[in-house]
C-alpha cells in the first residue's frame, strides 16, 4: 500500500493542478503543482500570474515567489529573475536615482548578470552609476569597444573631477583670503562647466557670495564702539531716487545737491532743482562752500548739516534726514590710521592695509581684500577683531 502511494499518491494533485490550470484558476494549480512535487511547475504558474498582473508590484511579488520556489540552476528560476530585474528597471523610468532606487537597480542588475543577460546587465549598473560594475559586465559580454568606451570615459572623469576638486579647494583658499573676486570668478567658471547634480549647490554658492559684496558707495563699518556710514568716490549726489545718499521726500529733487572738491575747498551745489537749496532761508546759487560747517534746507523741509569730519582725517560729515555719513570726496578713507577703504573698477569695495597687517580667521588678508558683509578684521593673528563690515 505504502508503496502504491509511492507511486500513484501524486499524481491525483498533479492531474488536479493540471486541471486548475486549464480551466484557469492559477492559484490552485500553483498550490496542487506544489503539493505534488512539481516547483518548477508551480514557478512557472507563478511567472504566468506575474506576466497577467496589472498591478507591477504584485507582478515583482509573483515574480520574487517563483525564483524561490526553484533552485538557482532552474531554468524557471533564472526566467524569474530576469522578469523581476526587467520589471525593476522600468519601474525605476528616468527620473534622478535616489539612494534606494540604486540599490534597487543595482541588485536588478546583479540578477540579470547572473542570468546570463550581461547587456542589460551593463546598462542596469550604467544606470546606477556603478562603473565597477558595469565594465565587468561589459568584459564578461564580450562588448570590447563600449567597455573601450566606458574605461575611456571614466579616466577623462576623473580627470575633470580632480580638476573640480582642485578648483573647488582654489575657491575656498581665495575666499578666505580676501581675494573674492578671483573666488566668484572661479565658482563662475565651475558653473559653466558642471553638470546638474553639481549645478544648483554652485550656483546657489555663487548667488550667496554676490549677495554678500560691499558695493560702492557706502559701506557701513565698526571700530571699538564707533559705528560709521561710509561714502566713497569723488563726489557724492543727494536726492529723491539718485546719487549716493537717497532721501525720500517730495521736498527733494530726484538729484538735488552735490557735495565735491573743488581745489583746496569742498563745496556744495544745488543741481537746478525746484525747490531748491537754502541757507538762512536763502537760496543757494552756484557753489558754497562748506569750511568749518554749513546747515542748510533742501527743499525748504529737509535739514542737512555738514563740516569737516570727527571721524576720519580730511574727510566730511554729512548728518540728513537722521543719519550722518562720512565722505571721502576722493581721498584715502583710512580707518584707525592703519586701513583703507577703495573701490575698485567693478565696485566693490577693497580693503588695503596702509599700516597693518590684516587678518581673519587667523588667515592673514590679501592687500587689497575684497570686503564682505560680516567680515571682521583684526591686527594680529588669533586677535580680537579692531572692524567689522556690517
Amino acid at each position: 500500500m505504502a508503496l502504491f502511494d509511492k507511486i500513484f499518491g501524486k499524481s491525483r494533485p498533479l492531474a488536479a493542478a493540471k486541471a486548475a490550470e486549464l480551466r484557469g484558476d492559477l492559484v490552485r494549480a500553483a498550490e496542487l503543482f506544489g503539493e505534488a512535487g512539481q516547483p518548477e511547475q508551480a514557478a512557472r504558474i507563478m511567472l504566468l500570474r506575474g506576466d497577467s498582473e496589472r498591478d507591477p508590484r504584485l507582478r515583482l511579488q509573483f515574480y520574487v515567489q517563483a525564483s524561490e520556489l526553484t533552485p538557482r540552476t532552474a531554468e524557471a528560476h533564472k526566467e524569474a529573475r530576469r522578469k523581476h530585474a526587467e520589471l525593476l528597471l522600468a519601474l525605476t523610468g528616468d527620473a534622478a536615482v535616489s539612494a534606494i532606487a540604486r540599490h534597487e537597480i543595482i541588485e536588478a542588475a546583479r540578477e540579470l548578470e547572473d542570468a546570463g543577460e550581461l547587456a542589460k546587465a551593463a546598462e542596469a549598473y550604467a544606470r546606477a552609476g556603478d562603473k565597477v560594475g558595469e565594465a565587468r559586465a561589459l568584459e564578461a559580454a564580450g562588448d570590447v569597444d563600449r567597455l573601450e568606451f566606458l574605461l575611456t570615459t571614466e579616466q577623462h572623469n576623473e580627470r575633470l573631477s580632480r580638476l573640480r576638486d582642485d578648483r573647488t579647494n582654489e575657491v575656498a583658499f581665495l575666499m578666505s583670503c580676501g581675494r573674492r573676486r578671483e573666488a566668484l570668478a572661479a565658482l563662475d567658471e565651475l558653473l559653466a562647466r558642471a553638470d546638474r547634480t553639481e549645478e544648483a549647490s554652485l550656483r546657489e554658492r555663487a548667488n550667496a557670495l554676490r549677495a554678500r559684496r560691499v558695493m560702492a558707495p557706502v559701506v557701513v563699518v565698526e571700530t571699538g564702539s564707533e559705528r560709521w556710514k561710509i561714502v566713497l568716490g569723488d563726489e557724492v549726489v543727494i536726492g529723491r531716487s539718485e546719487g549716493s545718499i537717497k532721501i525720500m521726500s517730495n521736498a527733494v529733487s530726484r538729484r538735488h545737491l552735490r557735495i565735491a572738491r573743488e581745489g583746496p575747498d569742498v563745496v556744495v551745489r544745488d543741481l537746478d532743482t525746484r525747490n531748491g537749496t537754502q541757507l538762512r532761508g536763502i537760496n543757494v546759487k552756484g557753489t558754497l562752500p562748506i569750511k568749518d560747517g554749513l546747515e542748510l534746507k533742501l527743499g525748504r523741509e529737509v535739514s542737512l548739516r555738514l563740516g569737516p569730519s570727527r571721524a576720519l582725517a580730511d574727510a566730511v560729515d554729512i548728518e540728513i534726514g537722521g543719519e550722518r555719513y562720512v565722505a571721502c570726496l576722493g581721498r584715502t578713507c583710512l580707518i584707525d590710521g592703519r586701513f583703507a577703504l577703495t573701490a575698485g573698477a567693478d565696485g566693490w569695495i577693497e580693503l588695503v592695509s596702509t599700516h597693518a597687517q590684516a587678518f581673519m580667521n587667523d588667515v592673514q588678508l590679501a592687500a587689497n581684500a575684497t570686503l564682505l558683509t560680516g567680515d571682521a578684521i583684526a591686527v594680529e593673528r588669533g586677535a580680537p577683531p579692531v572692524l567689522r563690515i556690517l
